[in-house]
């Protein structure tokens, strides 16, 4: 294997001597290595430092390019390990000296998926300040990264609200350990109340500014939008938070907190004395515009006549899926990935038997949406295009959103980072063909996402039903949420002030 091949599974992280290999390496390199005996970075480094070049020749699976690989990958992220040299690679294959160096400064302060965090000693958590006696916990977790791991087991059976709280507890451990360089189990209340001083600045803070207050420059944190969390380019942030966003992110670390003190690990919950309020920065506070976050049927037009634009087959075909799955069914992202075949059943509903599709949404709740003669063909159409023949055809287990036929997952399941990207390039390739004529038109389709095409399945179908119809359609759990939608005071004041004269 190729250091080429092996260049998307070798991620770069920054390693310490402990690190273990089965937890950075993907398992057909970690496993031949664990069989030898090499289970940590110490290990590969002094296996490698005391045979020097020939190091791999006894370990069955890896061979000369892939040692090669693994050695370049040592070099440039084991500073912590050990110095690794020219002994350490077949002549010809040492990489030159200027080429060592951590992925990014980010993985250099430590700033990795949660996953992939070796936390330092002392900032463990095992003698926080905080913990209470073991004999009053009932938490099997001896430390602080363990006892989230049994939060997030225990509150979190469904998958996206795991993602949800993980993302944000995530958040606040990396910031205890890396910008107050404290075990979380060792928070009090002032540096409780400092998390949320912090959320409001990052990304909206001049640099200079930043540093008087903060360790870490604010853009370490920051990076682009839905990285895979293998990529040497994750970050916990993709920019600033919004005021419900800064609101969820207290609220699930109170949460977590609370678990802690309740379970026994904590004595007490740093947040008990912090204002639970979070209060509105300096242009936050306007209306809630859920439906400004939709397509008019202009814009809707410009992309439905750019979809045979897309190449014949699965491209187009999933485009569409995609599109109609969004815009005609109302599905969350969430949903559309999770989507089988077995989704599509027919049932009787009132004197006909239908078509219909049984969406699983949040918390395993089921809604049944009837599907019309040309969504039926979209979702044909799409599954032929894979070869398979249409729903009846198909395993019940069948994903509805595949990728395409290259890549390391071909044919796999969508991601959601993949699904993200997919449908942006298409909006962005939209927004290029009428940006010169109605810029307003292109700026609007730059910003949309899949959720955009849910809030335009809202907005579309509070002409055509009622608010509770809509509800169930959503799978709201609160007529108070698809009531967003609506803004009659925001529709009354626009007609009225139409007839205003300007002078």
């Amino acid at each position: 294997m190729s250091e080429k091949a092996l260049k998307p599974a070798l991620t770069d992280v920054g390693l310490r001597y402990n690190t273990k290999l089965a937890d950075v390496l993907p398992p057909d390199l970690a496993e031949p290595l664990r069989t030898f005996g090499i289970e940590t970075a110490e290990d590969l480094y002094e296996c490698a430092a005391n045979a020097g070049a020939s190091w791999f020749r006894p370990v069955t699976g890896i061979d000369a390019s892939t040692a090669t690989a693994l050695m370049t990958w040592l070099h440039r992220n084991g500073r912590d390990v050990g110095e690794v040299t020219e002994r350490f690679f077949l002549p010809g294959c040492a990489p030159s000296p200027e080429s060592r160096s951590v992925a990014t400064q980010a993985s250099d302060e430590g700033i990795v998926p949660m996953e992939r965090l070796v936390v330092p000693e002392g900032l463990r958590g095992d003698r926080g300040l905080n913990r209470a006696p073991a004999m009053a916990c009932s938490l099997d977790a001896e430390d602080d990264l363990s006892a989230i791991r049994v939060w997030l087991q225990a509150r979190a059976s469904n998958p996206n609200t795991q993602a949800s709280y993980r993302k944000e507890a995530e958040r606040y451990l990396l910031w205890c350990l890396l910008e107050r360089r404290t075990a979380l189990s060792s928070v009090r209340a002032g540096d409780a109340a400092l998390f949320l001083r912090w959320l409001e600045g990052l990304g909206r803070t001049d640099e200079k500014a930043w540093a008087q207050q903060w360790r870490i420059p604010q853009s370490r944190w920051i990076g682009p939008k839905n990285m895979p969390r293998t990529s040497p380019a994750w970050r916990p942030f993709n920019g600033p938070l919004s005021a419900t966003s800064r609101r969820n992110a207290v609220v699930v670390v109170r949460q977590l907190h609370n678990f802690l003190k309740n379970t026994g690990y904590l004595i007490f919950s740093p947040f008990d004395q912090v204002s639970p309020k979070v209060p509105l920065l300096k242009g936050e506070g306007a209306p809630q515009a859920f439906a400004d976050r939709s397509l008019t049927d202009e814009q809707w037009a410009e992309i439905v006549s750019r979809i045979d634009d897309l190449p014949e087959g699965w491209p187009r075909e999933r485009m569409k899926l995609i599109l109609m799955m969004g815009k005609s069914l109302g599905m969350r992202a969430s949903e559309m990935l999770d989507a089988r075949t077995g989704w599509i059943v027919e049932r009787r509903v009132g004197f006909k038997v239908r078509a219909a599709i049984e969406i699983v949404g949040k918390g395993a709740k089921v809604r049944r949406l009837p599907l019309n003669d040309e969504q039926r063909t979209i979702i044909d159409d799409a599954l032929r295009a894979r070869g398979i023949a249409g729903v009846a055809g198909s395993d019940p287990e069948t994903p509805l959103l595949v990728n395409l036929g290259r890549g390391r997952n071909a044919h796999g399941p969508m991601t959601r980072s993949g699904l993200y990207v997919v449908l942006t390039k298409f909006l962005e390739e939209v927004a290029l063909d009428v940006a010169s004529e109605r810029p307003m038109d292109a700026a609007k389709l730059r910003a949309s996402s899949t959720h955009w095409l849910r809030h335009t399945f809202a907005v579309n179908a509070l002409t055509e039903m009622s608010v509770n119809v809509v509800q169930a359609a959503m799978g709201h759990a609160s007529v108070a949420t698809t009531g967003r939608y609506l803004s009659p005071e925001e529709e009354a004041m626009s007609e009225a002030m139409e007839k205003m004269k300007a002078l």
